[in-house]
């Protein structure tokens, strides 16, 4: 079972900003909701190839999760595909500039097997949610000079 989440918001504020900020993973924690941490076990330059561990808490449990991103295209996509088995997603994201900012678009494919299909439409609810609500604080700091 495939699963697919979107969302886009404008960020006021240059398209090599927000994409720097946003494939920045260790800058994910500051800005998606939800107890999320995120770092580099990678050494820079980060790029294609350049893996990232996850450690995402949710109520009393905790997973960890590594991706790879297999498309590095400053300032106008990203891409990254998960390794880990518990947590198999290929996250895309790309940047445009607008006449105001930059619109910024995620499509992120989860895929359920197994017994996690059960719970799938739950968390994509939940996932969906949180993505939007990320988005709006992205922007909100970075419009205010915060991130």
């Amino acid at each position: 079972m495939t699963s697919t989440v979107q969302s886009s918001i404008v960020i006021q504020r240059p398209i090599e900003e927000v994409f720097a900020v946003l494939t920045n993973v260790e800058n994910t924690g500051k800005w998606f909701p939800g107890n999320v941490q995120e770092w580099w076990t990678s050494p820079p330059p980060h790029g294609v190839g350049s893996i990232r561990r996850a450690r995402v808490k949710l109520g009393l449990m905790t997973t960890e999760n590594d991706a790879v991103a297999t498309v590095y295209e400053p300032p106008n996509k990203a891409v990254m595909k998960g390794l880990s088995k518990n947590a198999p997603f290929e996250a895309t994201i790309t940047f445009a500039q607008t006449d105001s900012g930059t619109r910024v678009e995620s499509n992120i494919d989860l895929f359920f097997r197994g017994p996690t299909k059960l719970f799938g439409p739950m968390f994509i609810r939940w996932y969906g949610k949180s993505w939007d609500q990320g988005l709006v604080n992205l922007k909100r700091m970075m419009e205010s000079g915060e991130l």
